[in-house]
């Protein structure tokens, strides 16, 4: 049976690496040297092995579900241990196309338990998401925590993640709270590709968006919210009702995840994202400050060119705000660079992309007379965003076309060529 063993859960200072040995048939699905590590601004020492095995079988748990496959490991929290069935039938329900089975061995169920010190510890990436779980939970005074997955095997200056982690302390700073930090590869140490070729079409979704991503956020953070005995870490929602889309982040699974005395909450889920940009803006323009909203992950500032960045932008601007007032850069010519993007990217929006925009574009209409003149979009109001994709796509492959066409006659000729016909 192909199978995942624990080989060895090393602990140094604020730093825990996990060597495992997947079989052959396993492996292809791993970079070559079998490690997951994550590193905190807290030390690990006072942490029971049964805890940090959590992370570990966290981010690989959907793939022995997925393969049916074994995981084998020491010792294992009896609190996580018991809400892997429920979770695993969530997903179960959530890819009907795919059998999600394989089993787990522990040598030993160790039950957990503290009394809990702080109510909540929430997970903050700086987006407008995460801000707006903040809101929410703000007078219970939450510890924030900020993660960077996306570490190779070792350790490496990140820009992104120096101006990621230089947000997320200073916002706690303002509000007189602490922060977790911490770093990793659970975003690289397994190969997503592999996965995606063998069973993507089937699941309808990639392995990081369908099955991981959440379960390595959420996971990474336990250890710590063990250590400092936090009742209920929360994440924010992506998605919301009315938005069903499989995804890995989902009131349905993040809310079965346990661990000794704490618990996860899926936050936000009642909200659109529209409805999200009104709680951040209002909030801010009542307490009369500034803040950044961190849309682009992976870059250091907002660049506002992509969809998202200027999704939120609009979104901002139509509950009458100064996007400038929330870290967006955006130029002089403001409608210019709304049209001049969407001619060339609405033919790769997809039906969620579409619903964002609609949703954006009502409340353009709805909020008309309090958005500031030198943002009212009117060409924006009357913009047909079905009709035009369809037209772009048309024109798109169209011009696309013959060139590829003339590549295949040429391959053609080539290889005609070289076998002497």
């Amino acid at each position: 049976m192909k199978s995942i063993v624990l080989d060895e859960i090393k602990v140094n200072n604020n730093r825990v690496d996990y060597y495992f040995t997947p079989t052959k048939k396993l492996q292809k699905y791993f970079k070559a040297n079998n490690n997951l590590f994550i590193e905190y601004n807290h030390e690990l020492c006072d942490i029971p092995e049964s805890i940090l095995t959590i992370p570990f079988l966290s981010n690989v748990i959907p793939l022995i579900w997925i393969t049916n496959s074994k995981i084998q490991v020491n010792e294992l929290d009896k609190s996580f241990y018991d809400c892997l069935a429920s979770l695993k039938k969530s997903y179960q329900i959530m890819f009907p196309n795919m059998d999600f089975q394989g089993e787990i061995i522990v040598g030993k169920v160790v039950e957990n338990s503290y009394e809990p010190i702080h109510e909540v510890a929430s997970l903050f990436s700086g987006g407008l998401d995460a801000i707006t779980t903040f809101i929410r939970v703000k007078d219970k005074k939450p510890i924030l925590i900020t993660e960077f997955g996306w570490h190779e095997s070792e350790i490496k200056n990140s820009d992104v993640w120096d101006a990621d982690k230089e947000n997320a302390v200073e916002f706690a700073k303002n509000y007189g709270l602490d922060n977790i930090l911490l770093q990793s590869n659970y975003g690289n140490f397994i190969n997503p590709r592999n996965i995606d070729k063998d069973f993507s079409k089937r699941l309808g979704d990639t392995w990081w968006h369908g099955l991981h991503h959440s379960l390595a956020i959420i996971s990474a953070a336990i250890p710590l919210a063990f250590k400092l005995k936090v009742e209920c870490i929360y994440i924010a929602s992506s998605h919301s009702i009315g938005l069903e889309i499989p995804c890995a982040s989902d009131p349905t699974t993040d809310n079965k995840i346990r661990f000794a005395s704490g618990r996860v909450f899926h936050d936000g889920f009642e909200l659109t994202r529209q409805a999200k940009t009104k709680v951040v803006v209002d909030y801010f323009s009542t307490i009369k400050e500034t803040t950044k909203i961190r849309v682009c992950f992976k870059n250091e500032e907002n660049c506002c060119n992509c969809e998202k960045c200027l999704r939120t932008i609009l979104g901002i601007v139509a509950e009458g705000k100064n996007p400038k007032d929330f870290g967006f850069n955006i130029p002089d010519d403001f409608s210019a660079h709304i049209e001049n993007f969407l001619f060339n990217n609405i033919k790769f929006f997809t039906k969620t992309n579409i619903m964002f925009w609609n949703i954006i574009k009502q409340r353009f209409k709805e909020n008309k007379n309090n958005i500031p003149s030198k943002f009212m979009l009117e060409w924006f109001l009357i913009y047909d965003f079905a009709t035009e994709r369809k037209y772009s796509l048309i024109k798109y492959r169209v011009i696309k076309f013959f060139p590829i066409l003339k590549r295949k006659i040429s391959a053609k000729i080539f290889r005609n060529f070289e076998s002497g016909y």
